[in-house]
């Protein structure tokens, strides 16, 4: 158990350095992002690049987690988060509507923010520097978050692995102690048998030597008539 334990660990660094070599991600960027069919309002966007497959998943645990912890109600669809008058304490003090999309094509996630304060006044950096520096940072910071909730999925799936490993072990355990029983069984049987035969063979004997002498007797007998 003591050497399963050491390989968990060394799989755990090993995880995280292979992350960090080989996520990277992109400038965050401000541009006009589609928000509905026809309608399009300035947001902020990142791209992650170098993912791997549980990437995805593991983006989408950090939102949910962050917008739990900002105590914000919200309306998620095909992936996508929507929160109406609502207070973003980590980008500005302002009720506001916010809205979060994340889309991944062959093997590049995007993440985008936009956060509207009123009808369709979309926080920028020339109308709210701060509010926007803000948004930039929390983008910034998922890379490091996803990084993070990807090492928790490794370590749940090895966890579970190692489970299945420890069922397989014992009852493997129980296979080799069922056959030492069997085996002894069988050891015993046979040392019956062996004292059977031991048995019979001294029993045969006394007959032979009880049948020799009746024979002698009736010998003798018949020289007597």
């Amino acid at each position: 158990m003591k050497k399963i334990n050491i390989y968990l660990f060394a799989f755990v660094l090993f995880t995280f350095s292979m992350f960090s070599v080989a996520a990277s991600a992109q400038n965050v960027s401000e541009k006009a992002i589609k928000v509905e069919k026809k309608k399009s309002l300035n947001g902020f966007e990142i791209q992650f690049d170098g993912m791997s497959e549980d990437a995805e998943e593991a983006l989408h645990m950090a939102i949910d987690k962050w917008l739990d912890t900002q105590k914000i109600k919200y309306k998620e669809k095909k992936g996508n988060y929507h929160a109406t008058e609502v207070i973003v304490k980590e980008f500005s003090d302002k009720t506001s509507d916010l809205h979060i999309f994340v889309d991944e094509k062959k093997g590049q996630i995007t993440l985008q923010v936009v956060q509207t304060l009123g009808y369709d006044m979309a926080v920028s950096t020339q109308t709210q520097p701060q509010a926007a520096q803000n948004i930039r940072a929390w983008l910034e910071n998922m890379v490091k978050e996803v990084r993070l909730e990807q090492i928790n999925l490794q370590l749940a799936a090895l966890q579970n692995n190692l489970k299945d490993a420890e069922k397989e072990v014992a009852k493997n355990q129980k296979t080799d102690e069922n056959l030492k029983k069997d085996i002894e069984d069988y050891k015993k049987k046979i040392a019956d048998a062996e004292n059977d035969i031991e048995k019979n063979t001294a029993s045969q004997k006394e007959n032979e030597q009880k049948r020799d002498e009746l024979k002698l007797k009736i010998t003798e007998l018949e020289k007597m008539k």
